[in-house]
């Protein structure tokens, strides 16, 4: 795919001058490495280790002091500014629900880095620094040594990683505040993972972990489109930790991909493409088996549920592993849809994976998207809704109309005319035009729909008969 620059990362130059202060604990004091074991241990960074080293750190005692009053200081206006951060979601999706694009727990990474809300998590981030360090030996200086490691690979990274977040992120006038940010936020995201495969059986007391609640927004913070690290630098980290660490460990794709299947339940691991951080990761779960029969004719044509089932074409649910598998049977006259899991979360996932792919995969097959289409035409009312639940397609506790919207506000930016599912609408628009049966369904739907409809209509049917009947007689009597 070559040189990966997109807006998928991006944040506006102001947000960035915030680096400079408003950061809230990324600048720290020099300590030794009795210190790191200390409740308040700041990230080091090369020279920053050891204070014998302090004369080659081109900061002074006097330069950290005024970073620490300005690390205390909100700069609210500048944070508010998005206009780069626009570009990540379309105005019509973050409009209908700005919450689910926007991190409430864990900031990672330059977008929402700084933000009063999120500073809590920084004591956290802290203590998980210490852990991971603990990981690897049984002394402070291997600690130290192997955190010096880290702290190098992600410096000769640091140009590849700025690249991931657009020309924005070249505006961080510091390069070992851009450095210290992604050491914390990396390392907090590895030894949560660790921790979260672990637990129950290991870190019962791990505050992150108790908390049901806690646990799965952090899994929806860690999933967000503007919350991400590259995975390339992450795999990276983790095979540092797989070399020297004790114990053995699994690869970070495992790992990563075990973490989010609790929520995407997708049963494919990608493997031979680039991850370029965990949204798509995600994604290429989910959209492992499409249709790969595009075409660059409209696609036409197509009916609800409902006009479907009016046609004498049944739903039935599909036993395909991939979501985006939907298949046409005109034999059997089905149409076999992989059931989908609809609750309150539903939207935060679907809303970050079109942002992803009108960010990144703009011009390519927006799988997703094409999906959330064809979910739109689906379920136009809802009524079609309630077909689709009552034939397990749909498993949801919301009504039929809650449903619908959502959809249709998933749906509201996926204006693409052409479709991974064309084939598919093609082949429900031809049979749905040939099908004679749709009229009498039709007239079973409307007359004869349920108990009540059924009893009015057999008795104005009789009705109208006795009444015809008796016309006849009348006239036959005048005779």
């Amino acid at each position: 795919m070559g040189e990966i620059r997109s807006p998928y990362f991006s944040i506006d130059p102001e947000h960035l001058e915030d680096y400079h202060g408003d950061n809230a604990g990324v600048h720290s004091s020099y300590f030794s490495a009795a210190d790191y074991h200390g409740e308040d241990a700041e990230i080091p960074s090369g020279t920053f280790f050891h204070q014998d080293n302090i004369v080659e750190n081109p900061y002074n005692a006097e330069n950290f002091v005024e970073q620490d009053i300005l690390q205390n200081t909100y700069n609210a206006e500048k944070l508010i500014q998005r206009e780069e951060f626009e570009e990540l979601v379309p105005d019509a999706l973050r409009e209908s629900n700005e919450a689910i694009y926007t991190p409430q727990k864990v900031s990672i990474g330059p977008i929402h880095h700084g933000k009063e809300n999120l500073q809590p998590m920084n004591k956290k981030k802290k203590s998980y620094l210490k852990e991971f360090g603990s990981r690897v030996g049984e002394t402070s200086e291997q600690h130290v040594k192997f955190l010096e490691k880290i702290w190098d690979t992600i410096k000769n990274e640091e140009e590849n990683i700025r690249q991931r977040y657009e020309n924005g992120s070249r505006e961080v006038a510091e390069s070992d505040r851009f450095v210290k940010m992604v050491l914390r936020d990396a390392v907090f995201i590895l030894e949560y993972l660790l921790r979260n495969k672990e637990y129950p059986k290991e870190y019962g007391d791990d505050s992150l972990l108790r908390r049901n609640e806690l646990r799965f927004r952090i899994q929806q913070d860690l999933l967000l489109l503007e919350n991400q690290l590259p995975f390339f630098i992450l795999e990276k980290l983790y095979d540092h930790l797989r070399q020297d660490g004790k114990g053995s460990y699994n690869s970070f794709l495992n790992l990563a991909y075990d973490y989010f299947n609790r929520y995407n339940k997708s049963p494919y691991k990608p493997s031979d493409k680039e991850i370029l951080h965990f949204t798509d990761l995600v994604r290429s779960s989910l959209s492992f088996k499409h249709p790969d029969t595009r075409s660059d004719e409209p696609i036409g044509n197509f009916y609800s549920a409902t006009k479907l089932h009016e046609a004498a074409i049944n739903f039935k649910k599909s036993r395909n592993e991939c979501l985006l598998d939907v298949r046409f049977s005109s034999t059997k006259r089905e149409l076999r849809i992989p059931r989908l899991q609809i609750d309150d979360h539903t939207e935060l996932l679907f809303g970050n994976l079109i942002a992803l792919e009108w960010s990144h995969y703009k011009g390519e097959d927006q799988y997703i998207c094409h999906y959330v289409k064809l979910l739109e035409t689906l379920v136009a009312r809802p009524k079609d809704v309630d077909l689709l639940i009552k034939n397990n397609i749909i498993d949801t506790k919301r009504d039929g109309a809650s449903v619908r919207d959502m959809i249709a506000k998933l749906s509201a930016e996926t204006t693409e005319e052409y479709s991974i599912y064309y084939n598919l609408y093609k082949q429900l628009d031809k049979d749905y035009q040939n099908s004679w049966l749709k009229n009498s369904a039709y007239f079973r739907e409307v007359y004869f729909g349920n108990l009540w409809r059924s009893t009015a209509t057999v008795s104005a049917t009789l009705l109208l008969l006795f009444t015809l009947v008796q016309t006849i007689c009348a006239v036959l009597s005048l005779r």
